[in-house]
């Protein structure tokens, strides 16, 4: 038997009673809640001492600068968010008693993850796209219940927008559809009767959603077919991770193992600690930018034109993963004038600028 979930992916129905939770904790803002999860991932030791905030997408606004009224609607958002997560965790608690009961428990495997970062994107407004459109008459009668006394209700849609995506990112760049590490990278835990090591211990190897499959297949002792149906099957990317849980190795990769991903025309390639990535603008320069994520898991600074040599090589691989998989990049993507549509872009540092900081008074 195999369970997933929906939740927490936007719209977030959930029932009344799991509403209001939170409410009124997020509304000291974005910025502060990522201050305190990072504090506490570096207490926890999931983050090393030292490690840094990505940047606040540049057109976030600071929420120190909203009046109490917007900061509370925003801070709304992310209360459903918590609810929906914490209802979602019930529920798992529930399907955990009754493999108890019925003796499976010790015969389950665990594997939490989400399929990618958090999303940041207005889906709704994707889908409504514009007013006088079949689409868009049909998002408003589908989706009228907009109020927020109704957000959670059927027929409601809400999704927590970028800058609670980044609150759940925390401290990586961007959200979901791009490739930066808020795009790519996500949070794993494993739990069950292949585990061997201690409960909470921390793995810092790199893993990937396709060494589920070979990690399933070795627990199972299955073996990975060459053909189905007389078609023949591409070969297996991902590594079994059966080691690794066995507490026999840190990482199912090497330092010369690579990964590489492409998505709406956005690519990246890591090999170890470093990461060349390509993303149309404005979330990219439109050139490739290279990362060392050990000494930088924020990706503030851009080393590709001190490095080279390392653009060189890890281009090459890129190549050869293009050739490999048969990557077609794509001739129209969906940042088409997206520059265009958004303020431009400028680094976003803290008290800058300075006037808009100052609270105003009556002389």
């Amino acid at each position: 038997a195999y369970v997933s979930h929906q939740a927490p992916h936007d719209p977030y129905h959930l029932p009344r009673d799991w509403r209001y939770r939170h409410v009124g904790e997020y509304d000291k803002g974005w910025d502060a809640v990522r201050q305190e999860r990072l504090k506490r991932q570096i207490e926890l030791g999931i983050m090393p001492a030292g490690a840094e905030l990505s940047e606040r997408m540049w057109f976030v606004p600071d929420p120190t600068l909203l009046a109490p009224a917007p900061r509370a609607i925003l801070g709304k958002k992310m209360e459903l968010y918590a609810g929906m997560v914490e209802n979602m965790d019930f529920h798992v608690g529930r399907l955990i008693d009754y493999l108890k009961k019925i003796g499976e428990f010790n015969n389950t495997i665990f594997i939490v993850f989400g399929d990618n970062g958090a999303e940041g994107t207005d889906l709704f407004a994707m889908i409504a796209g514009t007013p006088g459109t079949r689409d868009f008459l049909f998002a408003a009668i589908q989706w009228s219940q907009n109020h927020p006394n109704a957000w959670g209700d059927p027929h409601s849609y809400v999704g927590y927008g970028p800058m609670w995506a980044q609150v759940s990112m925390t401290p990586f760049s961007q959200y979901k559809g791009y490739m930066a590490e808020g795009g790519i990278r996500n949070a794993l835990i494993v739990s069950g009767p292949i585990v061997k090591l201690a409960k909470g211990s921390i793995n810092r190897g790199v893993l990937h959603v396709a060494d589920i499959m070979p990690t399933l297949l070795e627990v199972a002792g299955a073996s990975y077919p060459s053909t189905v149906n007389g078609q023949e099957l591409p070969p297996l990317l991902g590594k079994s991770w059966v080691r690794l849980l066995a507490g026999e190795e840190e990482s199912p990769r090497s330092t010369q193992d690579y990964l590489a991903w492409e998505v709406f025309g956005n690519r990246a390639v890591r090999q170890g600690d470093w990461k060349l990535r390509w993303q149309y603008k404005p979330y990219g320069k439109g050139e490739w930018e290279l990362f060392n994520l050990a000494e930088d898991v924020a990706e503030r600074r851009d080393l590709a034109s001190n490095q080279p040599d390392k653009v060189k090589a890890l281009l090459a691989l890129w190549d050869e993963y293009v050739r490999a998989n048969n990557v077609i990049l794509p001739s129209r993507v969906l940042s088409e004038g997206l520059e265009k549509k958004l303020p431009d872009r400028y680094p976003v540092e803290a008290g800058y600028p300075p006037l808009i900081y100052k609270r105003q008074f009556i002389p």
